[in-house]
């Protein structure tokens, strides 16, 4: 998981900009009438942010009974995230946040929408609040799709307020299979308190990470074996594991808790590796 800045972006602004085209005369005057309610569902949404605890944001089928859940989603699907809309400069401009163009949610896969943090279908005043929309991969959007949190620990972790990059909590073990496999695992840290490494684990557990990192490491250690046998043929297996624990250290000074990190970790830990476990 990374961490990203927070869109400095007005919420007021941003939804009277994406209903600012609206032809109907009628629909239009009622996403007018909410405007305020959109506004301080935004403060709200800031309050419940300053102590995590988002899940308790009531869900709702419309705005103030005046707009309905169909058409504020449309505020979005069609206002905002469609090209060509006035809405669609803000869209870009959180999608294009993230560092590298990495999703924030999984640490690995390319950005190519933007996810909200709580689900439009079951808050519709939430639909274009930029603090609730968030870069993503296409998988941990679809993932995420309608899955709105009921308890503190059902959270997953959100990439604007969450700062989980300072201590190590993703770890894996070497499985001494032909070739090596992998499981990748969260490990709760002390630093953290427990609805925080709860909801590392389910973040981690809801969005699959464990297979998708397994799923990268067949490849990536084929890529290095030709390296692991010159330096076992050269000094044994004290001179693969001092390789693999310099790849590892390179990788932790970048990102503690990169899935890479994590295996180089747990390969410089297995004496089967170091001593040949390449080779199987």
């Amino acid at each position: 998981m990374r961490t990203l800045t927070k869109p400095i972006l007005n919420p007021r602004t941003v939804y009277l900009a994406c209903i600012s085209r609206v032809r109907n005369r009628q629909l239009k005057a009622d996403l007018e009438l909410v405007v305020d309610t959109i506004e301080a569902d935004s403060v709200d949404y800031e309050n419940y942010a300053r102590t995590a605890d988002w899940y308790l944001f009531d869900e709702s089928d419309d705005v103030d009974g005046i707009v309905s859940q169909a058409e504020m989603e449309k505020v979005y699907t069609s206002r905002m995230a469609k090209k060509g809309t006035p809405g669609r400069e803000y869209y870009n401009e959180i999608k294009e946040s993230s560092t590298f163009n990495i999703c924030p949610l999984c640490g690995h896969r390319t950005v190519e929408q933007v996810d909200h943090y709580l689900p439009k279908s079951k808050f519709p005043s939430l639909v274009v609040l930029p603090i609730n929309l968030v870069p993503s991969c296409e998988k941990c959007n679809k993932i995420k799709l309608d899955d709105s949190p009921s308890n503190a620990e059902e959270q997953t972790l959100h990439p604007y307020y969450d700062d989980v990059t300072t201590h190590q909590w993703l770890f894996a073990e070497v499985r001494e299979t032909s070739p090596a496999s992998f499981r990748f695992f969260v490990r709760n840290v002390s630093a953290f308190d427990e609805e925080l490494n709860a909801r590392v684990n389910y973040h981690f557990e809801t969005l699959e990470l464990s297979v998708l990192y397994a799923s990268q490491t067949g490849a990536f250690v084929s890529d290095i074996r030709h390296r692991l046998i010159d330096l076992h043929d050269r000094a044994g297996m004290d001179e693969v594991r001092s390789y693999l624990r310099e790849e590892e250290e390179t990788r932790s000074r970048n990102n503690v808790n990169s899935w890479q990190r994590a295996m180089f970790q747990a390969l410089a830990d297995s004496d089967w590796f170091c001593d040949g476990g390449f080779n199987a």
